[in-house]
């Protein structure tokens, strides 16, 4: 297979740490590829934008770069433009015929196929490759180890997917179900990693607590890489609350490795929003998940993500929010208003009933709130 010299590229990540991860991947693959990382988009020769869609504001943020890159082309002709992520995986063909400046499009799943992609755009072909691969044996992780890790701190995918059908999330359309990686393989890049300099390693996945490989669940995977591994320092994300069972609290009282730091998702604390999310556990639920962590490690941070103004919400159920994050005292949130997204059972059976203002006035109240807490 031929392969590109001395050509520069320039990519633009949107979105959240698997995307970043990604975009690293890529940026490894293209080094092999004698290609040339440069800050500035305009001197690059390939242009990627990695995208995100989980909510309308990033998606409409991605759709706005693409169509910017249409100016760039009619000034640099020769210049490539590829889009990748979920946006791509999303609406990739309508893309590939509303916009024919773009060269390439393809979905996350297909990252490894990256260096036959440029060969046929060197053919003056427009791939557009969007099969998400669902089947364990043939999904390829990317292995790829930069040749030094200068902050110390590292990702690991260790899974992809999500089997979960929250009603109000794209993720599992765009980013295929739950394939989860050998045990053996994520040693072997932690150990290359470490070699590197890596002393942290956040390991990755959509929904990182439904880990199973094999025998092996994310606590059992934990344990193994604390003891067979030399890194420092153990971190996760993004777990779901339904899926943190008692073997993984119990790591962080007896493992030195895992920081004491967890980022749980509750969405909202009522049990009829959390219905109607198909979240697949109670508010009480998520209380004594918390009270058990907090009871195994006493200096545990603990974080959160809400989402105001979905479908339906009275303000006697935003109220029940607010009382839990006034009661739990989390260390930091992150708080949207809800977006309908495409291919979502929220879309297709829901009405998106809130006005604007009122998201936008719950919202304001929630991370006021988390404020005030933050500051005491």
């Amino acid at each position: 297979m031929s392969r590109s010299t001395d050509k520069t590229y320039h990519i633009r990540t949107f979105g959240c740490q698997m995307n970043e991860h990604d975009s690293q991947k890529m940026m490894l693959i293209l080094k092999k590829l004698n290609y040339n990382i440069v800050s500035d988009l305009n001197s690059a020769d390939l242009i990627i934008f990695n995208t995100c869609t989980i909510r309308e504001k990033a998606y409409h943020k991605a759709i706005s770069e693409i169509g910017r890159s249409r100016d760039l082309k009619k000034h640099h002709p020769d210049k490539l433009i590829a889009i990748c992520g979920c946006v791509a995986q999303q609406d990739g063909n309508n893309i590939m015929e509303k916009y024919p400046e773009i060269d390439l499009v393809f979905g996350p799943d297909q990252i490894h196929k990256l260096p036959i992609f440029l060969d046929a755009l060197k053919n003056r072909e427009r791939p557009a490759a969007l099969d998400l691969i669902n089947n364990p044996d043939e999904y390829i992780f990317i292995d790829e180890t930069p040749s030094q890790v200068l902050s110390g701190n590292s990702f690991v995918t260790i899974m992809k997917g999500c089997n979960c059908a929250c009603s109000y999330c794209i993720v599992p359309s765009v980013r295929g179900r739950e394939v989860s990686r050998p045990v053996s393989d994520i040693i072997t890049e932690i150990n290359s990693l470490v070699q590197v300099g890596a002393k942290e390693i956040t390991l990755l996945g959509q929904n990182v607590t439904a880990y199973k490989y094999k025998n092996v669940s994310l606590a059992g995977l934990i344990k193994n890489l604390s003891i067979e591994t030399n890194i420092q320092r153990i971190r996760f994300t993004s777990p779901h609350p339904k899926d943190v069972d008692e073997k993984l609290i119990a790591e962080f009282s007896s493992n030195k490795k895992l920081c004491p730091h967890i980022h749980l998702p509750i969405q909202s604390a009522s049990n009829t929003v959390l219905k109607r999310m198909k979240r697949g556990y109670t508010k009480e639920k998520y209380l004594e998940i918390v009270y058990s962590l907090r009871a195994a490690c006493n200096d545990i941070s603990i974080t959160s993500d809400f989402i105001v103004g979905f479908c339906g919400e009275t303000e006697e159920e935003f109220t029940e929010t607010m009382d839990l994050l006034n009661h739990l005292q989390l260390d930091s949130v992150f708080a949207f208003k809800y977006s309908t997204r495409p291919n979502t059972y929220a879309a297709e059976n829901l009405a998106d009933d809130i006005p604007k203002e009122i998201k936008e006035e719950r919202l304001e109240r929630l991370l006021s709130l988390q404020r005030e807490i933050t500051l005491n």
